[in-house]
């Protein structure tokens, strides 16, 4: 799940080209597969490997904590 702030994600020429012929042709399609590949899988990776805290767990924290999880 991603985190909901702030991120900022970079297109590089072959994508920005992709984006552009998208909007030309208003492929709608070609449109969703390119937010999942250029746009939400670069800000997932952008999100992975961050620490989060034990109380952002789902259940009892506390309980989580004493079993080392």
């Amino acid at each position: 799940m991603l985190e909901i702030k702030k991120t900022a994600i970079a297109l590089d020429e072959q994508e920005l080209l992709e984006l552009e012929r998208i909007m030309l042709d208003r492929d709608a399609k070609e449109a969703l597969n390119f937010l999942k590949k250029s746009v939400y899988e670069k800000v997932a990776r952008s999100q992975q490997g961050k620490l989060k805290s034990h109380l952002d767990t789902s259940g009892d924290a506390v309980e989580k904590f004493k079993k080392g999880l």
